[in-house]
């Protein structure tokens, strides 16, 4: 019973009249199945488009435009108009404006976050809406693992790891979204709005999550968040306890996997051979990395200081690789595998900066307060860290994930004024 008021006050208050209830229930819903259900995210980013559009009531009370320089979104904004202009100087059309659909999010989303919003508990509704989809999300490819277990065909408990865990969603990805999750309820006051018990819960089959993801990014950033939320929230005995269980317990997990799963082993000796020893031919995730990386530099210093062109990057890849003799990379066709590295390919200096203004500026800003700062720090930096080592902005899921996350955190403070009839 205790959760269900929580649960009917967050929304009460979050969504005031009835047009503000119909947006924040469309911004839920987005937020919910942003793991679950990555096919019907753009149906469901139309849907909280149109609420935002036919309700007129609140622009009549603000500027319809409002920037907040010290929010990712206006940066990200800049970096999807860098892309446009890079198809000025790109020879290969066609995947650039195929390229341009894909980041197609961070104009629509930034463009939101312009716009009147909602009242300021719509957001702890909206981040929780996505706690709560992660968590399901964990629950149900467990359930369909054990599916799998039991059909004839399947792969043993190997089922339970990596991509097999999460199907339709890359692992990286989903590590990325879970180990958001966990800032989202150990740092800053949203967390704090669930009973005690069912915070608990969320936070233990969250770290489950990331530990069955098998993504070296999310076993990395894992024990970062716990740390960062272990240091904010010291003075907090029952916090403290739950965390340093959660540490002892995520540590002990994955030390037990690496031993008993061969999988696990093998991608722990690869990351090691990846970083002694690069070979051009790796077939390995991490190993063949780090042969992209330096292919990629070495396209992004023949192109300096403008870049290849939004849609010529690929192309341009794919020729070193096969220059440089990295085989398997060129077969495949593979990105960077670091947005900063193909950002840089891309779109030369002006997309880095494009890039790096996003997640450095709004780092260094003051928040509104100090629970506010912190989460919106934390996310950052778990950004980072994964675009760092994937191109996560070359995807749907990547896409859409970075700009809704920098328009959420960054909810506008002042409420909407109430319609009165």
């Amino acid at each position: 019973m205790a959760m269900n008021d929580a649960l009917r006050s967050l929304f009460a208050e979050g969504g005031g009249a009835l047009n503000d209830r119909w947006r924040l229930l469309s911004v839920c819903l987005f937020a919910f199945a942003l793991a679950l259900a990555p096919n019907v995210l753009p149906l469901l980013l139309a849907v909280m488009v149109a609420t935002y559009l036919i309700d007129r009531r609140p622009w009549s009370h603000r500027p319809l435009i409002q920037l907040d320089w010290r929010a990712p979104s206006p940066w990200l904004l800049l970096y999807f108009l860098l892309h446009v202009a890079g198809m000025c100087w790109t020879t290969n059309q066609d995947f650039g404006w195929f390229d341009l659909g894909i980041k197609l999010p961070l104009l629509v989303l930034p463009l939101l976050a312009m716009m009147p919003g909602l009242r300021p508990s719509g957001r702890d509704a909206a981040l929780l809406s996505f706690c709560f989809g992660n968590a399901v999300a964990v629950l149900l490819f467990a359930i369909l693992a054990t599916i799998r277990i039991v059909a004839a065909d399947g792969a043993g408990p190997e089922e339970f790891l990596s991509s097999r865990f999460s199907p339709g969603l890359h692992p990286s990805y989903f590590a990325w979204y879970l180990a958001t999750a966990l800032v989202v309820l150990l740092i800053g006051g949203t967390g704090a709005r669930l009973p005690r018990r069912w915070r608990l819960v969320l936070l233990l089959v969250l770290c489950l999550g990331i530990v069955l993801t098998q993504s070296r990014m999310g076993w990395i950033t894992l024990p970062v968040v716990l740390v960062w939320a272990l240091l904010h929230g010291w003075n907090d005995r029952w916090m403290r306890r739950v965390l340093l269980l959660l540490l002892l317990v995520s540590v002990l997990g994955g030390s037990l996997l690496t031993l008993l799963s061969p999988g696990v082993r093998a991608r722990m000796v690869d990351l090691v051979e990846a970083v002694s020893a690069p070979r051009d031919d790796a077939g390995q995730s991490a190993a063949i990395r780090t042969v992209v990386w330096r292919s990629a530099r070495e396209v992004a210093v023949a192109h300096w200081p403008w870049g290849t062109g939004t849609g010529d990057v690929k192309d341009e890849l794919v020729k070193r690789y096969a220059a440089d003799g990295a085989l398997k990379a060129s077969e495949q066709r593979l990105n960077a595998h670091s947005q900063f590295l193909q950002s840089l390919v891309a779109l030369g200096l002006p997309g880095l900066l494009g890039l790096a203004l996003a997640l450095v500026l709004p780092f260094v800003s003051p928040g509104i307060g100090m629970p506010d700062r912190a989460v919106r720090r934390a996310a950052l930096l778990i950004m980072a860290m994964n675009l760092a080592v994937e191109s996560m902005l070359e995807v749907q899921a990547g896409v859409l994930f970075a700009a809704f996350l920098a328009w959420v955190l960054w909810w506008p403070t002042a409420s909407v004024p109430s319609s009165r009839s």
